[in-house]
């Protein structure tokens, strides 16, 4: 993600910008690696810092709590792609004081469709995920406490194994964005409106 920013604080975010971060993605190409625990890129005239942590989520809380090294807030949108199981205590940090994020401020939620099985955890019927082809890596970086790798035993069975093994995975995380929205919905102090763009992108307005 920093090697993404950086390229676009290099090269703008219009064709150039583009055309750097799929020249990053090309089969071949090596992604540089950051080596320090905070970055400092600039765009535009403005500078921002990506900072390195070990627990992105007790960092969050501690923001919240006015505590800690990191006190940058409060912010207009704060943008959260993390662990799927956990979507909602970032929320909660945010929403619960104006530390990071300012009345009337907006959360952007990535991935709240989850390849479309979302609408299907909310019946019940995952009727048509059976052999769907799992083309989407966010889980495996976004979901730490709910990783089903997937073992020698899964591959010497053949790819049969491995994609009811990948349905699996999606039937459950798809069930805890389901969860997550609903919950969303029904809290008083917020409001929301999910646009079906690529895998579902929820715009939560803190009232």
């Amino acid at each position: 993600a920093v090697a993404h920013l950086q390229a676009m604080s290099e090269h703008d975010v219009g064709e150039p910008g583009a055309e750097a971060i799929c020249a990053l993605r090309s089969e071949g190409t090596e992604v540089p690696s950051i080596e320090t625990d905070v970055t400092t890129l600039t765009y535009d005239g403005v500078s921002c810092e990506v900072v390195r942590v070990n627990d992105a989520l007790a960092t969050v809380e501690q923001m919240a709590l006015g505590e800690g090294d990191l006190l940058p807030g409060p912010f207009d949108l704060v943008f959260v792609d993390a662990d799927k199981t956990r979507l909602f205590e970032y929320v909660e940090a945010m929403i619960s004081n104006d530390c990071i994020l300012k009345k009337g401020g907006l959360i952007v939620v990535d991935n709240v469709l989850w390849k479309g099985l979302v609408l299907e955890a909310s019946s019940g019927d995952f009727s048509s995920s059976v052999g769907r082809n799992d083309n989407n890596n966010d889980d495996d970086n976004n979901s730490n406490s709910d990783d089903d790798d997937y073992d020698d035993d899964d591959y010497s069975r053949g790819s049969d194994a491995v994609a009811a093994r990948k349905s699996r995975r999606a039937r459950k995380l798809a069930s805890k964005m389901h969860a997550f929205n609903s919950r969303v919905v029904r809290d008083d102090r917020l409001e929301v409106l999910v646009l079906p763009m690529r895998d579902g992108l929820s715009v939560i307005r803190k009232r």
